[in-house]
């Protein structure tokens, strides 16, 4: 097991000095861990600890060697502080590798948001366009709506219209004494024959008895004329009847047991 250069204590791993063939804890050489590994293959083969890089500057080869005593103390000193700048220094280099590697991954992490951010805004336009076509459609929907409903007011206009139109041609028989199996157009056509109007069944559009709030009393007959001038001929000519006596049915025409006034009315 290696050795450290500086401490003497045992280590696992640490920085290779290419010059004296040394191991130093990444501590004792002045270099961190993530620094030193970070090294390309050829820097790490060339590396040098803090006492090598100043040597090999202080006496390159070939040069001359100190003449007195003074001068080599004063090489001394020089190069003793030399040594100590490396050392404060030495980090440096480490620490500008960790400072592009940190760089390049926030280069990095800035590039894949750019990336989400842009997918995240195409998606969200995407979807506002989606909504906008939605509201596109409910708009011509509700119009189309508008326009039905429009219609569906126009038809019921008319319908009430006509319904009002129709009842001009009614009339309603009031105390008409009521049997089973009765043919209400025979007892509108007898009537007819007492008032001197003969009602024959081509004339009515329709006829049928209405229920009566008074329980009492028989269910009002409705008879609707094919048109406004066969009901006002047919009112004229009951009333002029009524002028002269009474509008009565014999009971035996009628089928019934009791003789009983007819009202007429609008």
């Amino acid at each position: 097991m290696e050795k450290c250069g500086v401490c003497s204590e045992n280590l696992s791993e640490g920085a290779h000095c290419a010059t004296c063939e040394q191991w130093f804890h990444y501590q004792c050489a002045g270099v961190t861990k993530s620094g030193y590994q970070r090294l390309s293959k050829d820097k790490k083969l060339n590396w040098r600890c803090v006492k090598c890089k100043p040597s090999e500057t202080a006496h390159p080869p070939n040069s001359p060697r100190p003449d007195s005593e003074s001068d080599l103390t004063g090489t001394e000193a020089v190069l003793t502080e030399i040594r100590a700048l490396s050392a404060k220094f030495a980090p440096l280099e480490g620490l500008k590798e960790e400072v592009l590697a940190l760089k390049k991954e926030f280069l990095d992490f800035k590039s894949s948001m750019n990336t989400q951010f842009s997918d995240v805004v195409n998606e969200f336009r995407s979807k506002i366009n989606e909504m906008e076509q939605r509201i596109v459609l409910m708009d011509k929907v509700q119009c189309q709506v508008d326009q039905l409903q429009e219609r569906i007011d126009q038809l019921e206009e008319g319908s009430n219209r006509n319904e009002q139109w129709l009842r001009m041609n009614n009339i309603e028989l009031k105390g008409v004494p009521q049997s089973n199996n009765e043919n209400l157009i025979d007892i509108v056509a007898k009537i007819g024959a007492r008032i001197n109007y003969p009602v024959s069944k081509n004339l009515i559009n329709f006829i049928s008895r209405v229920p009566s709030q008074q329980k009492e009393h028989f269910k009002p007959i409705i008879v609707g004329f094919c048109n406004r001038y066969i009901k006002e001929d047919f009112i004229a000519a009951a009333r002029y009847e009524l002028k002269t006596s009474p509008l009565t049915l014999e009971l035996e025409e009628l089928e019934l047991k009791k003789l009983h006034r007819i009202a007429l009315l609008k």
